[in-house]
């Protein structure tokens, strides 16, 4: 029997615990002497030289000779420590110091992978690769997450996203080589749902944590979430580890660092560029996650890993020959979004964190509590249920798995009408379309234009154009009037809502949230507001107190800026077509003095 394999997981372990019972301490106490943090950064780095020998003779026949000339470089900080001022320092505070113990931390860890390694594999020729992509570290990428959320006194939104941060990692794909591809998938799906909620806790942060500290903390995580899916990306598609394997090593060396330092909490201009960065690296790495996500569980699980992007983009492409660079590098770049953006995946990981985004909503509101709950319970309902499973209508949802049939489409579109006329155009801008759910929520919320231009009143006709046209189209196409190489049903909703809106949800810091409606450039929400003309009103209780109104928050909260105020003075309330139903205005107003009109408000009255 061969004891060496043995021999490893038991050094490992033990390292681990001698590791947790130096850091517990360090962790607890918010104060130590200089002298003596940097002695136990050598004996961290000793233990990793160690291990790094250890498997270099054991398991690749190296010589000891590399012990004695690691030995210097971990002795470093205990040479330092003679010739430094033996002060008592704030742990969190000094940076040096938090950086020296993450990144002896991280090799430490890296050294018991490659021990791990030498007996268990991977083997492949590049050795930072062996250390990183295997079984051990993940166990211990996954223990540090699990162990300084178990000590810590908060257990704060800022401690929750750190151990999701590092939890996620510990189930990336890469780390289970040589496992079945049942398994790749099943951890690789474990990632994404752990980041989805590493993703929600950095939404908070962002929301709540208008400091140096917390948007340094929510940005540099969202960047690294970013890099690891991309890593992902690189994976799968390449079966590339050294990425990834990057990836993972950086993501943990700044977990480490925001674990033992504290960054100043003073105020800060929040403005726009904090959430745009934010935002952008936060799209990247759901964007990542649902191509890395598709590609790999392709033909494993169907219902939600229907097709594989890349192949659906390519499709496209080659069945759309374009000359112009211009005009093929936009259609390149739509091919692309739309295929991730549409897959079942994504849209579920998208629909989960607004979901609780939604809910978040909720909490604070007061005067539209059922809508948002009619919101939540729209999300799985109009977004995946019925759009993928069915071959009923969805705007920009439906077509990809199931084709949709004529009669379903007509039946469709009749329940639009029916329930836009009951209820309002938020009974489809609010309920059941997916950019409403992506806008009406309590991170979107800040960004709401400060104004509007006339000129979109006059352009929003000339969008609902293009909609009525697709829609001739399609119907000739079903009578098997003419014959077209896309179905211009799904062309058209799809660019509509998964490249131009994508497009504006990206810039939304810039934008404004509802631009889709503000803007009038998707012709179906213009459609569905018609209806906002036969029974739904934004109403006044009492005209005069409108009119001895100076704040006028109704129309500060509107995300369209309809001129409420005006529409009110001259007619008791406001119906416009752009209007969609939000009751934002009707939450903000500090009389309570407006109320929202629909069929509810009749039947009531009867």
């Amino acid at each position: 029997m061969n004891i060496l394999p043995i021999f490893d997981i038991l050094y490992i372990i033990l390292m681990m615990i001698i590791d947790f019972i130096i850091l517990g301490e360090i962790f607890r106490k918010e104060y130590i002497r200089r002298r003596a943090a940097l002695f136990l950064t050598s004996f961290i780095g000793y233990m990793g030289v160690e291990a790094f020998a250890i498997g270099d003779v054991l398991f690749y026949h190296g010589s000891l000779l590399i012990e004695l000339l690691l030995i210097p470089l971990a002795s470093i900080p205990l040479i330092l420590s003679t010739f430094v001022k033996d002060e008592v320092i704030r742990l969190k505070s000094d940076i040096l110091t938090g950086l020296t113990f993450a990144i002896t931390i991280t090799v430490d860890e890296l050294a018991m992978g490659y021990l791990y390694s030498g007996a268990f594999g991977p083997h492949t020729s590049n050795l930072f690769v062996n250390s990183v992509s295997n079984v051990a570290f993940a166990i211990m990428m996954m223990t540090d997450g699990l162990f300084f959320l178990a000590i810590s006194k908060s257990k704060n939104i800022t401690e929750i996203s750190l151990a999701t941060f590092a939890i996620s990692m510990a189930f990336l794909p890469s780390l289970y080589l040589g496992f079945p591809k049942e398994i790749e998938l099943i951890v690789s799906i474990i990632t994404s749902v752990i980041m989805v909620i590493n993703i929600i806790t950095l939404y908070l942060i962002e929301i709540k944590r208008i400091t140096l500290e917390g948007q340094l903390f929510s940005i540099s995580l969202a960047l690294l979430d970013f890099l690891m899916m991309l890593g992902l990306d690189f994976f799968v598609i390449f079966r590339d580890l050294l990425t990834i394997s990057l990836m993972i090593f950086i993501s943990m060396i700044w977990y480490f660092i925001l674990l033992l330092h504290s960054f100043p909490q003073r105020k800060i201009n929040f403005g726009i560029k904090y959430p745009f960065l934010f935002m952008i690296f936060v799209n990247l790495a759901e964007l990542s996650m649902g191509l890395g996500e598709s590609v790999l569980g392709y033909r494993s699980i169907e219902w939600l890993f229907p097709y594989n992007p890349l192949m659906m983009a390519e499709m496209m492409i080659n069945k759309i020959l374009v000359s112009n660079l211009v005009l093929k590098a936009l259609f390149i770049s739509f091919a692309y979004i739309m295929s991730i953006t549409m897959t079942p995946f994504y849209v579920i990981m998208m629909g989960a964190e607004m979901s609780y985004l939604v809910y978040e909503r909720f909490k604070h509101v007061k005067k539209v509590k059922k809508w948002s709950l009619v919101i939540i319970t729209g999300i799985p309902l109009f977004t995946v249920l019925i759009p993928y499973y069915t071959d009923f209508y969805v705007f920009g949802m439906s077509g990809m798995i199931l084709p949709v049939t004529l009669l379903p489409f007509i039946i469709s579109i009749i329940a639009v009408m029916v329930a836009s006329s009951l209820f309002g155009r938020r009974a489809y801008c609010n309920a059941v379309c997916m950019a409403a759910h992506m806008w009406t929520n309590v991170f979107y919320d800040q960004f709401k234009p400060k104004r509007s231009s006339k000129i979109w009143d006059y352009l929003r006709w000339i969008f609902i154009f293009p909609m009525f046209l697709t829609f001739e189209l399609y119907i000739g196409e079903q009578l098997n009037v003419i014959n077209l190489p896309l179905n211009p049903l799904n062309l058209y909703g799809m660019l509509v809502l998964n490249y131009v809106w994508w497009f504006f949800y990206f810039l939304t810091p810039f934008f404004g949230t509802y631009s889709c409606a503000r803007q009038g450039w998707c012709g179906f929400g213009t459609f569905a507001g018609f209806f906002n003309k036969v029974l739904f009103k934004i109403s006044a209780k009492d005209v005069n107190v409108c009119g001895n109104c100076e704040v006028k928050s109704c129309e500060a909260s509107c995300p369209i800026k309809i001129p409420i105020s005006k529409d009110i003075l001259n007619k008791g309330y406001t119906n416009r077509i752009s209007c969609v139903g939000c009751g934002d205005c009707v939450e903000a107003c500090p009389y309570e003095n407006l109320e929202i009109i629909d069929i509810r408000k009749y039947i009531s009255k009867s």
